[in-house]
């Protein structure tokens, strides 16, 4: 019984020894960060805060933790001192794969891989343009624009398939400036935005990913699409909508001929149901829920931001929380959106693109609980 009992308890201390090591190994150390007010009940999560720069300018990646309450600015640059040219230009998105951190950088057509929680540079991997991703078990997707530039000729953009293990990678064509994606079961879904042509794309891609070929196209009675969810049945879309800007005694007008809109998409049978109300300019998926910002007021030429949060389960606004009425007013120029899955604290991004920006957190009834400062064109978050 005696050596059961230590047997046991030997078992249990190495368990308790390996949690340890395992939360230890995930520690951030070594780097200098900012001790910040973000209030209580955030739980242990991190957030990731990309900032676009003054384009072309340079990128730069943030790290908030929660747990210790400090800022890291420039986090990469601390971690990575010996690579001159930085992070690169026009951070785009990112995801963490395998314990590494993947972001994308448009205008150096490339992808960093960070190690976590290192944050030292792995390795780039060439991809032109890249805008968006997503992941399965297997591969990395990313949404590309290709070789396309704007004013120049129309030129299909492209999905780039990585394998998470060896980095391989392939290219399949699909639309015009594709942007958004989505994977459900062995399909990969993909939204067109046409954004650099005369005629904007109204196209969402479908892929078997069994085969690597387009399965289908679904044209929507909506153009300039933009982000993409997957959640109850349902495809999720956000589009820009059709503006033309005219010049007039030296200033830009913008005339509107189509919102921006949401909208849900069956994939079996292309039906395409626009939300009634909502002015999508940029979303996010939390739980059942899409939330979504943007000017209610923009097709009569005035400015009304609103965040608006909506049902996924019937496509039914749940609430429009008007800025200048509430505490959002805060906000200068909302630029990006995520939402805590753990507690469903709302941050926006407010972006500047000539000085630092800002970080906002609401509760889930839009009440101000803290702001922080970003670097230059904060855009866009991930919860790690």
């Amino acid at each position: 019984m005696k050596k059961l009992s230590l047997l046991v308890f030997s078992v249990v201390l190495a368990a308790i020894v390996a949690g340890c090591t395992k939360e230890n190994a995930s520690e951030i150390t070594g780097f200098t960060g900012i001790e910040v007010e973000v209030g209580e009940n955030n739980g242990s999560s991190r957030l990731f805060i990309l900032n676009e720069g003054a384009f072309p300018g340079a990128s730069t990646l943030d790290l908030l933790d929660f747990k210790t309450k400090k800022y890291y600015a420039d986090i990469f640059g601390q971690a990575n001192p010996e690579v001159t040219q930085g992070l690169g230009n026009t951070g785009n998105d990112m995801a963490v794969v395998d314990g590494n951190l993947w972001v994308l950088m448009n205008a150096s057509n490339q992808v960093a891989v960070l190690a976590l929680p290192t944050f030292k540079l792995l390795k780039t991997l060439a991809v032109d343009s890249p805008r968006h991703v997503v992941m399965d078990n297997s591969y990395v997707y990313i949404s590309s624009y290709g070789a396309a530039v704007y004013g120049g000729d129309e030129v299909e953009g492209k999905v780039y398939r990585i394998n998470r293990s060896t980095y391989a990678s392939d290219e399949l064509t699909v639309g015009f400036q594709p942007e958004g994606l989505a994977v459900s079961a062995n399909r990969l879904f993909v939204a067109n935005s046409g954004g650099y042509n005369l005629m904007h794309d109204n196209r969402i891609h479908s892929i078997d990913l069994d085969t690597w070929k387009v399965l289908n196209e679904y044209k929507l009675p909506v153009t300039n699409l933009n982000g993409l969810e997957i959640m109850g049945g349902k495809l999720w879309v956000n589009t820009y909508g059709e503006s033309t800007w005219t010049q007039e005694d030296g200033n830009w007008i913008q005339s509107v001929s189509a919102p921006m809109s949401l909208c849900a998409v069956s994939p079996s049978t292309a039906e395409c149901q626009t939300v009634s109300g909502v002015h999508a300019d940029k979303m996010t998926l939390s739980g059942a829920y899409i939330y979504a910002f943007g000017n209610n007021d923009e097709m009569s030429g005035g400015y009304d931001m609103c965040l608006y949060k909506v049902s996924t389960a019937d496509a039914k606004v749940v609430s429009t929380t008007h800025f200048a009425s509430s505490d959002l007013s805060r906000i200068g120029y909302a630029y990006g959106i995520a939402v805590n899955s753990d507690n469903g604290d709302i941050y926006i991004c407010d972006a500047s693109f000539t000085a630092g920006s800002k970080l906002h957190c609401f509760d889930a009834n839009c009440k101000w609980k803290w702001t922080v400062d970003t670097g230059v064109g904060t855009g866009h978050l991930l919860q790690w």
